[in-house]
């Protein structure tokens, strides 16, 4: 279906677009990409008055929806009903205006008729159009935030290899090392008396443990 819409009509019917608004044209456009974008076979013309210079407004105009602006000493209201008497297949075509003269060239070629009011209540169920991606939607952290973080949940820690395991020797195969010889369990005899001499025995004894003179 080809909607063709009274632009500035259209916008005093809507309650969030004002006609005071000097970006109202703007608004109306991304609301009606919103909604044709709903269906794929919605294709709209859109001519609002006061175009300077006039004509095809491309910045606005997409694959869907062309913008057209009427030049000046002419209006949008003569401009669509020039579309209207030339239009080669009427019943394709739907008008959107509330204006009884484009109403009434409209009823003539049996096209059929949306009026403003009806047509900006069916928009209020479209989605909203897409917003442009801003610095609000992807913060950044300053270097307060990040000390502030760090304060209150303490740093990463940080991850250790593991240490490695020594392997274990076998026990079987540990050799054991030869315990050191016993001393003999000699006993000296301590003299009780400064005058008792220590026999042989007792000299070799000695001798044995803290070794002697060659």
């Amino acid at each position: 279906m080809r909607y063709l819409i009274d632009g500035h009509n259209l916008i005093g019917k809507l309650p969030d677009i004002s006609l005071d608004d000097p970006n109202d044209e703007v608004e109306l456009i991304l609301r009606l990409k919103s909604w044709a974008a709903a269906r794929r076979q919605r294709k709209v013309t859109v001519v609002f008055d006061g175009g300077l210079p006039g004509g095809l407004s491309r910045r606005l105009s997409s694959s869907d929806i062309e913008v057209i602006f009427a030049p000046e000493g002419r209006t949008a209201d003569a401009l669509l009903i020039r579309r209207i008497q030339k239009a080669q297949n009427p019943a394709e075509y739907a008008l959107v205006s509330s204006d009884q003269q484009i109403i009434r060239a409209a009823e003539k070629r049996k096209m059929r008729v949306i009026r403003s009011e009806q047509f900006a209540g069916q928009m209020q169920t479209a989605p909203p159009p897409p917003q442009p991606v801003s610095e609000k939607d992807d913060p950044k952290i300053s270097q307060s935030e990040v000390a502030e973080w760090l304060e209150l949940f303490g740093p990463e820690p940080e991850t250790k290899p593991a240490p490695r395991r020594r392997r274990k020797k076998a026990a079987a195969s540990e050799e054991k090392r030869p315990s050191p010889p016993k001393s003999p369990n000699k006993r000296l005899r301590v003299a009780k008396n400064s005058d008792e001499l220590l026999n042989q025995d007792d000299v070799d004894a000695w001798l044995e443990l803290f070794g002697g003179g060659s």
